[in-house]
């Protein structure tokens, strides 16, 4: 179990993660997201992707390291009366 957890902890287990930004398949905001990039010009569209991308990759990681924290403290105080 510790092993698990150091390996989240420096973010080698990266496919517990879920799938990458951007990628199929596309939830409703996604899709919505690349209709309005469809719409500019493709060199445009390319450079916002990968920025919107690169957010979404941050958010993403910061709310996965915030899940896994959360989840260890509730399991640290569930354990404290044993």
């Amino acid at each position: 179990m510790f092993d698990i957890l150091t390996a989240l902890q420096y973010g080698e287990l990266t496919d517990l993660r879920g799938k990458a930004p951007m990628e199929a398949p596309y939830t409703i905001a996604e899709e919505r997201v690349l209709r309005q990039l469809h719409a500019l010009e493709p060199k445009a569209a390319d450079a916002f992707q990968q920025e919107i991308q690169a957010l979404a990759l941050e958010q993403r990681d910061a709310a996965f390291h915030t899940g896994v924290c959360f989840g260890a403290q509730l399991m640290v105080q569930l354990l404290e009366g044993f």
